[in-house]
């Protein structure tokens, strides 16, 4: 599995740069760095005072921990190293489709441990038994998405949603004018919180986006892609920082 193997790179990368930072630290030594926060998502769901939003729900519950590319699957991925989001894009009709994807929002965050190798049959224990957490806890992550929906003239539709493995929620909905850049400082209505509209809009809105391949299949996917591209950039990331601290 790809997640796996970059895992096992990233704690090696781990292991390189704490030798190049201590080559004289004893080899059986561990060193645990404080974790860091959890990642903070760029969007933020809306919260109402005295509902809930209304979700789309899987039809099916059950969780696979990697799933294969949608046959339907209807976006170009645009993934650029080095970079914290994806980019998909696609044409519906006479529209232009952009979903903006941020990395995923795991519990806690990925963690690439320092192992020094010894007492393996506990070890393996051990990790079968946080494997087993991790799968009940994994459906609590979610990724983030931005879905802008523009034609060639006139007003765009700006979506924040968060992207569940059993649901999708919209916590925001924007229509964004286009307007002369004359400097001016303009400060349109906005219209109401999502969650205040009337249900029947917001579910009309999630098929909405539905018809535009801004589906559960799609974003299943799109989770375990970036669960992937986490792992690779913070492989990236550790060997830029051990490479700038051996110069």
């Amino acid at each position: 599995m790809a997640f796996v193997s970059a895992t096992s790179a990233a704690s090696a990368s781990a292991t390189s740069f704490l030798s190049v930072l201590s080559p004289d630290r004893s080899v059986g030594a561990c060193v645990c760095p404080r974790r860091r926060q959890p990642f903070s998502a760029p969007f933020h769901a809306a919260k109402g005072p005295n509902s809930a939003p209304v979700v789309l729900e899987s039809k099916a519950k059950e969780r696979r921990r990697r799933e294969p590319v949608p046959d339907n699957f209807p976006f170009e991925i645009i993934d650029e190293d080095g970079m914290s989001v994806v980019i998909l894009r696609r044409d519906y009709k006479d529209e232009k489709i952009e979903v903006t994807v941020s990395m995923p929002n795991l519990e806690g965050g990925p963690e690439f441990d320092d192992e020094d190798g010894e007492g393996d049959g506990e070890s393996s224990a051990k990790d079968d038994e946080e494997a087993e957490e991790d799968d009940e806890s994994a459906g609590d992550s979610s990724i983030s998405l931005k879905v802008v929906v523009s034609k060639d003239s006139g007003p765009k539709l700006e979506f924040t949603c968060t992207a569940f493995r059993e649901e999708i929620t919209i916590d925001d909905m924007l229509i964004v004018e286009r307007t002369d850049d004359d400097g001016e400082e303009k400060f349109p209505y906005e219209g109401p919180e999502f969650i205040e509209l009337p249900v029947n809009v917001q579910k009309g809105l999630f098929k909405y986006l539905e018809q535009r391949g801004v589906t559960l299949s799609a974003t299943n996917y799109m989770h375990d892609y970036m669960v992937t591209k986490q792992a690779q950039e913070y492989i990236r990331w550790m060997t830029k920082l051990k490479d700038f601290v051996k110069q």
